[in-house]
């Protein structure tokens, strides 16, 4: 006779220190956050934006930030097809122009004794929470949650899933994460969505050289000059 199965439960991961963000000189910490308006609508807001609450997005290396920011940059489908037509000869190369990095810093980031992260990309975490949140998913047209749906373009699925983990608790009505361990749709970067309540320290701030290693490789990646 064969024994019943353990519970399935949600993979938790400790998030490394540094972590990096690029982001404005004069925002370098805030969170966002997003209105009740923007967080029913599928293409609005960021990836794990809570209503009521702020995300901090975070990456693992600088070149996380760097895939996460630059690629509004990448020329689109529409735009190759358009010059090809014109000249099927001409390669075409997205610009980022140079006031994006003078506006910008590339910042360390250090963590108080967060709590774990819940993490989004393990399978265990996809069934834990497939279970969790089966109502919501079916009415959103979800079966069961997987990498393809937590890395895809529908953010009231992710967001579904953060507004999970913001809100859970422990017996004594304390949250059990400091935000969500996910991997970029932009490449194999490991990111962090840190939930208010965490608490966050700038170490160290930098200017962005055009001739960044990091940089040129998410560039060279994406096709895009930097000025």
């Amino acid at each position: 006779m064969s024994t019943p199965s353990s519970p399935v439960l949600p993979l938790e991961a400790h998030a490394p220190d540094p972590l990096f963000r690029v982001a404005r000189s004069d925002r370098l910490l805030d969170f966002s956050y997003i209105d009740a308006a923007d967080a029913a609508m599928a293409r609005s807001g960021n990836r794990f934006d809570v209503p009521g609450g702020g995300v901090l997005y975070l990456a693992s290396t600088p070149a996380g930030c760097y895939a996460e920011t630059l690629a509004r940059y990448r020329p689109s489908a529409r735009i190759i097809e358009a010059v090809r037509d014109e000249d099927p000869s001409f390669l075409v190369a997205g610009a980022v122009p140079a006031d994006w990095r003078h506006r910008r810093l590339l910042v360390e980031v250090d963590l108080h004794e967060p709590l774990s992260f819940i993490d989004i990309e393990a399978a265990a975490t996809h069934t834990f929470l497939t279970g969790q949140l089966a109502a919501e998913l079916t009415t959103l047209g979800i079966n069961e949650l997987d990498v393809a749906a937590v890395r895809g373009p529908n953010r009231l699925v992710t967001r579904l899933v953060a507004g999970w983990a913001y809100t859970a608790s422990d017996e004594q009505g304390d949250p059990l994460y400091a935000g969500i361990r996910y991997v970029s749709r932009l490449g194999n970067h490991e990111c962090w969505a840190v939930f208010d309540g965490t608490g966050v320290t700038q170490r160290r701030a930098r200017t962005i050289d055009q001739n960044n290693p990091d940089l040129l490789r998410v560039a060279a990646d994406f096709g895009l000059r930097i000025f």
